[in-house]
């Protein structure tokens, strides 16, 4: 069972830099979607993954797409040199990417990112453009459903009055 508010919890706890991309903030932002994981995007430092799996040690991260899942042993150092990971831990899936494209690195979606309050904690989550723009990139049927959802979204909240 997904225990989003639980693992954002700890990583806001911990100082892990992230940015909430995905699901989560299309929800944030008005969507009615639903899913079934936290997608973030956040520096491949060491430093940061040594907070974030020091964070998440008690949740036993394990390797989502790894058969059988694997438990993650690597150091902070070789972490730092993937691209995405895709986790799996008993609080829920946590999927963390270098990059969110087509908007670019952590700090292109930091850039635009605006503070939400999500759980009862302030939250970084990508802008809507930025969203919308990476669901569209994304291309399937699911992500093509939610940009639309966005892009309606964003338009009704053109129109309102000031």
């Amino acid at each position: 069972m997904q225990r989003t508010p639980e693992i954002l919890t700890l990583l806001l706890d911990a100082q892990v830099q992230f940015v909430i991309i995905g699901g989560v903030a299309a929800v944030a932002h008005g969507s009615a979607t639903f899913t079934l994981d936290l997608d973030i995007v956040a520096p491949f430092t060491e430093h940061n993954f040594t907070k974030l799996f020091d964070a998440l040690a008690p949740y036993h991260p394990r390797y989502a797409l790894a058969v059988p899942k694997r438990p993650v042993t690597e150091p902070p150092t070789e972490l730092a040199t993937y691209q995405n990971l895709y986790l799996l831990t008993d609080l829920g899936r946590l999927d963390i990417l270098s990059t969110a494209q087509p908007v670019g690195t952590y700090d292109d979606v930091a850039s635009k990112a605006v503070s939400m309050e999500l759980y009862g904690h302030p939250c970084r989550i990508i802008g809507l453009d930025d969203l919308i723009a990476i669901k569209q990139h994304v291309g399937r049927d699911k992500d093509r459903m939610v940009a639309r959802e966005l892009l309606a979204l964003r338009d009704r909240q053109a129109t309102k009055p000031r």
